[in-house]
C-alpha cells in the first residue's frame, strides 16, 4: 500500500526534464534521472523501469492551470484581478507567488496546491489499481 504524500512527493519533483517513478515492490519514488542507480547494469536498470509506474508528467499535473483554478476560489475582486494579470506571460509562477506574499494569501495557495496534488495522486493511484492511505 503507498502513502499518498510518497505520491505527492514524486509529484513535486517532476519538472519539464525529469520525470518520476514509482515501484510498486520497493514502495518508493525515483527520478528518471535515476542518479542514485547508477551503480545498476543495463538489464537491472531495464527490470527496474518494468516494474515501476511513471507518475503523472509536468504537462498532465499542469500547474498553470492550477493557479487559474485558485485564482477563481478568490473573493476579492482586486486581489482576483490583479492575480489574473499577473499570470500572463513569462515570469507567471514568480509574479503569482510574490503577490501571493504580497497580500498575505500564500498560505492559502499551498493548502489548495496541495489539495489539488492530492486529488492527482489518488486519481493516479485508482488509474493504476494501487491501494493507498492517507
Amino acid at each position: 500500500m503507498v502513502t499518498l504524500s510518497k505520491i505527492i512527493e514524486g509529484l513535486e519533483m517532476v519538472d519539464n526534464e525529469i520525470d518520476c517513478y514509482y515501484n510498486p515492490e520497493k514502495n518508493e519514488t525515483f527520478l528518471s534521472n535515476i542518479g542514485e542507480y547508477e551503480n545498476l547494469n543495463e538489464d537491472e536498470l531495464d527490470e527496474l523501469f518494468e516494474k515501476s509506474i511513471i507518475l503523472p508528467t509536468q504537462y498532465e499535473i499542469n500547474e498553470y492551470q492550477i493557479m487559474v483554478d485558485f485564482i477563481d476560489t478568490i473573493c476579492n475582486i482586486e486581489i482576483k484581478n490583479n492575480l489574473q494579470k499577473l499570470i500572463q506571460g513569462k515570469g507567471a509562477f514568480r509574479r503569482f507567488k510574490d503577490y501571493c506574499i504580497e497580500v498575505n494569501i500564500i498560505q492559502d495557495w499551498y493548502n489548495y496546491r496541495e489539495e489539488k496534488y492530492k486529488e492527482i495522486a489518488i486519481n493516479w493511484c485508482k488509474e493504476n489499481d494501487l491501494e493507498y492511505k492517507e
